[in-house]
């Protein structure tokens, strides 16, 4: 710990005999320093001894003199200010270096303002942290290196994980393989480098290859920092991903298939049903005596229709979820776009706005759409009324705006709120399949917002849709 004492530019002169005493016989490095110039006035025995300059060498130095680099600030300044011990790296009569702990405090030494400076050697301490973690890199099941900022020059150090790594027949080996050697691709080493050289950190998935020219992808992370001696290095570590890579390869894949069968099969069973139903119109006027079993043509027909086209906005949505971004979207367009579109669908209901639905962007995407399309649908088709009425209204709460669909049907228990947005559930008495509200359940919370339901006065329910402003 430095404990460092500053005094006025004039002489010391007649320090007390009993601090004297002190001052010599301290166990740690003791420096006093004028506060105005910084620099040292007087030292004792202790630190002489710790860095190996004579004491007359250090008198009227000053004290950012017998630190290596450049610090940020005032140093007698900085240790005043600290709540802690402030390690720093020292410089040596020899030119060696070595790290100590330093601390200050004001007092009166001699009637005079002081600041008394304690110096600990730290060097024993840090490398017998820096053996615990010089052990533990030896043994990390991933790369670890370190290089120059310059990938034309050889890795400076390498752990045995590494020289396994790119088939390595030793580390000697390694610490002569330039760092480019080990990119696949010139191109991606240079701008990987210039990345670390602008950003500092920087993390990217690259093509490598071993010193056998057998390629792979790794998970490259590096880190550019400069020591306590102005030396630049990379530090970095490198992970195998060749097989997580090709495991996500072969979903996309299997994702695009499936998306491919969904759009072929959906088209078919849409055209098939599209004609039944157009039959079952034609029918009306051949038999009236027997229409019950025509309506439950009708009726599961336009259950089939309504299954085609949820699956294809869940396809979509599931493909939005894992991929796609964000995006500032128009919230009353899409709702003045929807409501009109469930007024044409549903004309024996009443669907309205109450008040002016804020003119904001909020964060989402084209499959917004299905969202409010599915609550309006969900809100006509599950009431047990022959004149539905439907309420749509927003409200701006600060970072974000409110939607709320409310009706006056039967409303929903409880007790079944919490699992009503999740796969396959419906109502008791519907004939839905229970997708749209999971759809609207899966699509808000890609948005990072969130969906929940309350009573309606006097009866009915109220959807809440919270989304974040854009």
């Amino acid at each position: 710990m430095y404990l460092t004492v500053a005094v006025d530019e004039a002489t010391s002169t007649g320090i007390e005999s009993g601090y004297q005493a002190l001052f010599e016989h301290v166990s740690d490095g003791l420096l006093l320093v004028a506060p105005d110039s910084g620099r040292i006035r007087d030292v004792n025995e202790c630190f002489t001894s710790m860095s190996g300059f004579a004491c007359e060498t250090l008198v009227g130095r000053r004290l950012v003199d017998v630190l290596v680099g450049e610090p940020d600030r005032d140093p007698v300044r900085a240790l005043l200010d600290a709540d802690e011990d402030v390690e720093w790296c020292l410089q040596r009569r020899d030119g060696e270096t070595f790290w100590a702990e330093l601390s200050a405090s004001v007092g009166d030494v001699g009637g005079q303002r002081c600041v008394v400076t304690t110096v600990r050697d730290a060097s024993e301490r840090r490398h017998r942290e820096k053996g615990w973690f010089e052990e533990l890199v030896e043994h990390v099941p991933t790369g670890i290196f370190r290089a120059r900022p310059d990938p034309d020059e050889p890795f400076l150090e390498g752990n045995p994980t590494i020289v396994e790594l790119f088939d390595v027949t030793s580390r000697t080996d390694l610490l002569s393989t330039p760092v480019g050697d080990i990119f696949a691709d010139g191109d991606d080493c240079q701008e990987f480098f210039e990345q670390v050289a602008e950003e500092r950190v920087v993390s990217e998935r690259v093509e490598l290859r071993t010193l056998n020219d057998e390629p792979f992808w790794g998970q490259v992370t590096a880190c550019r920092f400069t020591d306590a001696e102005g030396e630049t290095y990379v530090d970095g570590a490198v992970k195998d991903v060749t097989e997580f890579r090709e495991h996500r390869q072969g979903l996309e894949e299997q994702n695009e298939r499936l998306q491919l069968l969904n759009r072929i099969v959906r088209h078919d069973i849409r055209n098939d049903m599209q004609l039944v139903q157009g039959m079952s119109d034609l029918l009306d006027d051949v038999e009236k005596g027997d229409t019950p079993h025509l309506e439950t043509i009708r009726s599961r027909t336009e259950h089939v229709i309504e299954l085609t086209d949820l699956m294809g906005e869940l396809m979509d949505a599931l493909v939005t979820e894992s991929g796609s971004e964000r995006e500032p979207t128009n919230l009353s367009f899409v709702l003045e776009r929807e409501i009109r579109a469930a007024r044409s669908s549903y004309p024996e209901a009443t669907i309205r706005t109450r008040g002016n639905v804020p003119l904001v962007e909020v964060l989402a995407n084209d499959m917004l759409r299905s969202v409010f399309r599915n609550l309006l649908s969900n809100a006509v088709r599950h009431h047990d009324g022959d004149e539905p009425t439907v309420e749509v209204s927003a409200e701006l709460e600060d970072d974000w705006v409110l939607v709320k669909v409310a009706d006056d049907g039967p409303g929903i228990d409880p007790e079944r709120r919490d699992v009503i947005f999740g796969k396959g559930e419906k109502g008791v008495d519907s004939e839905g399949t229970g997708l749209g509200l999971y759809l609207v359940y899966t699509l808000v919370d890609h948005y990072g917002g969130s969906v929940w339901i309350d009573d309606n006065d006097p009866r009915g329910s109220v959807f809440n849709v919270r989304l974040h402003l854009a």
